[in-house]
């Protein structure tokens, strides 16, 4: 039988990454907590904000620090319309963009039968980490770079998913679980996923049916127009962070702004593709898309991934008729001209202005009435 026809580690992360957000959304949700930020990155911060422009010092903030607090609500929905806000949280993709500075110095190191001082030098950056506040998802990644040359030390054979699993086995008991199960929940999700996926040529399936899994227990959708402009962004990003990284912090030094075409041209693709992705449908799962996520994750056929989406039903039309609004059932306002504004159509009458917009729960619709030029009149003398 054919290996890529029956693939049991996609599923069986899909099942225990359902426990592990039925876990986290049991627990009361921690108040967030700011970072705290030595003299230092308070200093740098003050020098960078006076040489890049206010969304570009937003997006470094966020993508090299891990600081989301500068980014505006406009760039925060772009990028989760594109299903790239997780470049907000430095992860894989960063630690591994930072790792790669460093492999010419331990490929040499290496070579010259200096094996033991090359060992020690990976060992320190994978550590470096757990010297940072928060940041949850580095430390996971590093533990499991720490494990995968601890097995290769002591000559244990083993495949990098059975090392994954062991190492967040470990965290969960004895690591960063406790401080933050959604980011635990979310790191075995996607990360399992990737190591998951039979075939190179698959990840971006897998990650679609992990962002659809997500769907079913949180009010959200997948763009689909969006999320695969977002993996494209994503890859570009991962090969231009190594020179990012460098050039930012030699920006601070200098007080000239090096990473100015970067976060332009990393604007400009966001924009655009932003753009692009409201044309397409944003789609959702639920239980019985779930159960063909499943089989999908098995035996790797694209119809049944499919079937998933086109057969789920939007929770919008499922509210129980009890959170059903009746105020004002029986009074009719007409208005013809909708038009788009931002993520909500406004229109408005004689009578009436109104604003109306798609929730995950329902509609909703508020509309006030236009006071006649006659009282505005009277009100301003």
């Amino acid at each position: 039988m054919n290996p890529t026809m029956t693939n049991w580690k996609s599923p069986l992360i899909l099942v225990l990454s359902s426990l592990l957000f039925i876990l986290a959304l049991s627990k009361e949700r921690a108040s967030y907590r700011p970072m705290r930020q030595s003299d230092f990155i308070r200093a740098h911060l003050v020098r960078m904000q006076n040489i890049q422009e206010r969304e570009s010092f937003a997006l470094s903030r966020a993508f090299i620090l891990g600081d989301k607090r500068s980014l505006t609500k406009d760039l925060k929905q772009k990028f989760s319309t594109l299903h790239i806000n997780h470049l907000f949280t430095p992860s894989g993709i960063h630690f591994s963009s930072f790792f790669i500075l460093f492999l010419p110095l331990l490929k040499r190191l290496r070579k010259k039968e200096l094996k033991k001082t090359a060992l020690a030098i990976e060992l320190i950056l994978c550590l470096l980490p757990f010297g940072l506040n928060q940041l949850y998802s580095l430390k996971r990644i590093s533990i499991l770079r720490i494990s995968n040359l601890i097995f290769k030390k002591l000559n244990l054979k083993m495949n990098i998913f059975t090392i994954f699993v062991l190492s967040f086995l470990f965290d969960f008991i004895f690591g960063t679980y406790e401080q933050s199960p959604m980011s635990y929940a979310f790191s075995f999700l996607f990360l399992g996923s990737l190591l998951a996926t039979p075939k190179l040529s698959s990840i971006a399936l897998s990650f679609l049916s992990a962002n659809l899994f997500i769907t079913l227990f949180f009010p959200s959708t997948v763009s689909l127009i969006g999320f695969f402009l977002g993996f494209i962004f994503t890859s570009f990003f991962s090969i231009t962070f190594p020179f990012l990284f460098l050039l930012y912090w030699t920006s601070s030094l200098t007080t000239l702004d090096l990473t100015y075409l970067f976060f332009n041209l990393y604007q400009f693709l966001v924009n655009s593709f932003y753009k692009l992705s409201i044309l397409g449908p944003s789609v959702e799962i639920d239980l019985i898309g779930y159960s063909l996520l499943l089989i999908f994750t098995i035996v790797r056929r694209k119809r049944f991934l499919i079937f998933a989406i086109i057969l789920s039903s939007n929770r919008v039309y499922n509210i129980p008729a009890e959170r059903v609004s009746k105020n004002n059932l029986n009074r009719e306002v007409r208005i013809n001209n909708w038009k788009i504004k931002g993520q909500k159509e406004v229109g408005l009458n004689k009578e009436m202005s109104c604003r109306r917009i798609i929730l995950t729960n329902g509609h909703r619709i508020t509309c006030r009435k236009i006071k006649p030029k006659e009282d505005l009149l009277a009100q301003s003398s």
